[in-house]
């Protein structure tokens, strides 16, 4: 009898050690969750009408700064549709809010549209955004006139949404200049998030929600597994696992689980994707460049590519080209380097691994055809002004000044967003004078 009350404490305090060092992981790996967490921002967008998704109203958000590898709090805040604005949007603008809100007797309107570099991302408040860095240097320097600059960027939009987003939102304040900035996410969500083709970002997710239903035994066992995920803060960090993904797919044959996506964000992705995708994909990002253009009849347009902190991944002749001094000849050397590209990787298979090939594949081509865009439109209306401009060169290409300007790749600092809002400035006072914007001297008068 003794043995066996022995053996049964010799059991029952190896099971004790157990769960206490499975506590001790579990409490460290909750820490190590809690602490990981703090890379990115969690914008919480929700589901909106038209537009698919906006961001959440109200303020009191951190960026990280990947580069100086800290936490920037900022005060920025959003209305009623998630925009960076101090007033809130109506869908169906009565009288009482156009006279409230609509343009005043000797202003001028500007409207700005984006992805989340000109939504705010990385500005420490809503005076710090490109839009308001605009708008304070067109009054700092017009001599004059009144200019009031309107937030329109939201977080992960496509170009086409930016465009939808005008119309819903823009069209009442009669604007005298509308400005676009993209590139990024129309460049990554159709390839490497797996998207699809004229599908804004979530689409296989929303689609795998509302069609969803089990299948294999493989799904069944990820669910299994994604429910010890949801309660464990150890099995998430050994599997990377959200704890929240869902193992639904349709049977349809529309989406696929890429199991080896490094991004557990992507892995349900639209089915047979390969690089090929991302030429159609500029030709979905041209129509709505040209919609923006067609919608806004009477407004001057500026549509420009936004800058990158990093070289271009496919082209080298990228910067020079579009440089200020960038000539024909530059250009063909960059349309070469993106067609050997494209006809040596057509038939890759899409994903996160690929996301810098892919995007910049889409910047360099897209902003080649949307000059071409702009020139061929102005000629056609010579009663106002239609630019394109890519903003690579307006920040420092010298890697160690250029990082001051950038929070990560694509997000701007404050002092970023500084110099890309006075450089809008810059064009549109030049334009207004009368006189071609010299790119080369805003270069020379920032020392660069």
């Amino acid at each position: 009898m003794a043995r066996v009350f022995a053996f049964l404490r010799m059991i029952f305090i190896q099971v004790l050690v157990l769960a206490v060092l499975f506590i001790l992981a579990e409490t460290g790996a909750r820490q190590f969750e809690a602490a990981s967490k703090n890379i990115s921002v969690e914008l919480k967008l929700q589901i909106k009408p038209y537009m698919m998704f906006g961001a959440q109203s109200g303020g009191g958000f951190s960026f990280y700064n990947l580069i100086t590898r800290t936490n920037v709090p900022s005060k920025i805040s959003f209305n009623n549709y998630g925009f960076a604005e101090n007033f809130d949007f109506n869908i169906a603008p009565d009288q009482q809010y156009l006279q409230k809100y609509g343009k005043k007797p000797g202003e001028k309107i500007v409207l700005i549209t984006g992805g989340s570099v000109v939504y705010g991302v990385g500005a420490t408040g809503n005076d710090k955004t490109i839009a308001a860095q605009t708008q304070r240097y067109l009054n700092l320097r017009s001599g004059g006139a009144r200019y009031r600059v309107i937030n329109m960027g939201m977080a992960s939009w496509i170009a086409y949404q930016q465009f939808i987003g005008l119309s819903l939102f823009g069209l009442p304040f009669d604007p005298d200049w509308v400005i676009s900035m993209d590139g990024h996410n129309d460049g990554v969500v159709a390839c490497a998030h797996g998207c699809g083709v004229a599908n804004p970002l979530g689409w296989p997710q929303m689609l795998n929600i509302l069609q969803g239903e089990p299948v294999g035994s493989t799904q069944k066992k990820r669910m299994l597994l994604q429910t010890l995920a949801k309660e464990s803060a150890l099995v998430r960090v050994i599997t990377g696992m959200t704890g929240v993904e869902k193992s639904k797919v349709p049977s349809n044959g529309d989406l696929i689980i890429d199991a080896i996506d490094q991004d557990p964000r992507f892995r349900i992705k639209m089915a047979g994707l390969t690089v090929g995708i991302q030429d159609s994909q500029i030709d979905f990002y041209l129509q709505a460049q040209r919609n923006v253009i067609a919608l806004f009849h009477r407004a001057n347009i500026i549509l420009s590519t936004q800058p990158l902190m990093g070289g271009n991944a496919v082209s080298p002749a990228y910067r020079t080209a579009f440089s200020p001094k960038g000539t024909p000849a530059d250009i063909a050397d960059l349309e070469k380097e993106l067609d050997s590209y494209m006809q040596a990787h057509r038939q890759d298979w899409c994903g996160s691994l690929i996301a810098n090939e892919v995007r910049d594949y889409f910047m360099a081509r897209s902003s080649i055809k949307l000059k071409d865009l702009v020139d061929a439109e102005q000629r056609l209306d010579t009663g106002r002004k239609l630019k394109y401009v890519n903003v690579e060169a307006a920040i420092p290409l010298e890697g160690r000044r250029r990082v001051s300007f950038f929070m990560d790749n694509a997000h701007l600092t404050d002092l970023g967003q500084e110099r890309v809002g006075e450089f809008y400035a810059e064009i549109i006072l030049s334009a207004e004078r009368g006189e071609p914007f010299d790119y080369d001297a805003f270069i020379r008068n920032h020392g660069q």
